[in-house]
């Protein structure tokens, strides 16, 4: 449990460093107004292209390969950026990040799930998940935590410099470390060896297999689902709190709420972590519950009009959100055979990030005439009722069950 809990955490860590002061960053670096978003888009743009020829790969030449890869190729992404101070050059740096962030999508991950498959089974699966879970949020709540102090300790030391190096050092030195611990540290099975088979091959029997599991397939579209509804919140809930304030100048209310609802999936890891561990309880009804009531919170979450009551409704709702992580993690993963898992997670990832390009699209189109109520309102009653996918989905690994290879 340690090595997964090390790696996760350390590899989302880089990201939170960056994710309380990116927009600054980058317009210190070349960016304007106008060409955030486009920086932005290309990123994403590659994230989606490799994102399911990424996960294949995994599965084909080995997990821990592909990702010591991405590794590489984010620790090259972020000392572009260091280096640069122009839009090309942070057009080719956020290129990086995003191949980078495609490769390791899927990849450890699913090597950490298999080997503990392979010795523990899967009627405790959800303990794994919850340790990387953990370790995923407990790194991003103390990278941005962190990230919101570093410039200004930066600047302190190196006046000269631009402010927002330091984040991007932080993230380079941390990258080779964890380049250095997956190395030596992760272990890769000897059930892992690939065998010949064709890379087309081994696209149709993943999208075969989608196709003819029900339960599969609902899953991968409730996570598009959330791709879509919850970029609504993360897009919009800057600019609602600057308007309940007045304005953005106290900015350590920004980064105690941006921490703060990290800590809060936290505690909601922890409790359905206990629920599964105390209980014998149905994970697809847990979904279905947790969707409706983070549907209401979101319709709830729109009609907030001072600081007090907004932060406490959108902790609430991202505590939901991380009990709903563990079982939909659990179900999915405990379907997918081994031997295709890092390429499903890919392309489970790839619906999360259509669904989000879709609701960016959409919704900013949306927010000129409904206001950001209105467009959360849409929002949270879409994701309210996709909660109802989850009454057609077979439990395949509740605890003290056994698994249903098939529907």
């Amino acid at each position: 449990m340690l090595v997964p809990f090390i790696n996760r955490l350390l590899h989302w860590f880089v990201t939170g460093v960056s994710t309380t002061v990116l927009s600054l960053m980058m317009l210190s670096k070349g960016c304007s107004l106008e060409t955030l978003g486009l920086v932005m888009a290309i990123a994403s743009l590659f994230v989606v292209v490799f994102e399911f020829p990424s996960g294949i790969l995994s599965d084909m030449v080995g997990q821990k390969k592909v990702y010591l890869f991405s590794l590489t190729i984010s620790i090259v992404g972020y000392a572009v950026i260091l280096m640069t101070n122009s839009f090309l050059g942070l057009m080719v740096g956020f290129s990086f990040y995003g191949i980078a962030r495609a490769f390791s999508s899927g990849s450890v991950e699913a090597l950490f799930i298999n080997n503990y498959i392979r010795i523990e089974g899967k009627e405790k699966l959800h303990t794994l998940i919850s340790w990387m879970n953990s370790g995923e949020i407990i790194g991003l709540a103390t990278g941005a935590l962190l990230g919101g102090f570093i410039p200004a300790i930066w600047a302190r030391f190196f006046p000269d410099k631009n402010k927002y190096n330091g984040n991007l050092i932080i993230q380079i030195c941390v990258l080779a470390v964890l380049l250095v611990f997956t190395l030596f540290g992760v272990k890769e099975g000897a059930e892992t060896e690939k065998g010949k088979q064709t890379l087309g091959d081994h696209v149709r029997e993943s999208t075969k297999l989608i196709l003819n599991n029900r339960s599969i397939l609902l899953l991968v579209i409730g996570t598009m689902v959330w791709g879509f509804c919850f970029n609504s919140i993360e897009v919009f809930w800057q600019p609602n709190v600057k308007g309940i304030l007045g304005s953005d100048s106290q900015t350590w209310i920004f980064g105690l709420i941006n921490s703060g609802y990290f800590l809060a999936s936290l505690v909601g890891v922890g409790v359905i972590n206990l629920v599964l561990r105390k209980r014998r309880i149905s994970q697809s009804l847990i979904l279905v519950i947790s969707r409706l009531c983070v549907g209401l919170l979101i319709v709830v979450l729109a009609l907030q009009k001072s600081l007090l009551s907004f932060a406490g409704i959108y902790l609430f709702l991202f505590m939901i959100n991380g009990i709903m992580n563990i079982p939909e993690g659990t179900m999915l993963n405990s379907l997918l055979p081994d031997d295709k898992r890092s390429s499903l997670l890919s392309f489970s990832s790839l619906m999360l990030q259509l669904g989000g390009i879709i609701g960016s699209v959409l919704f900013s189109r949306l927010v000129k005439t409904l206001r950001i109520s209105g467009v959360w309102i849409i929002a949270g009653i879409v994701f309210g009722i996709s909660g109802l996918l989850y009454l057609y989905i077979r439990n395949p690994a509740m605890p003290g069950s056994r698994v249903r290879p098939n529907d």
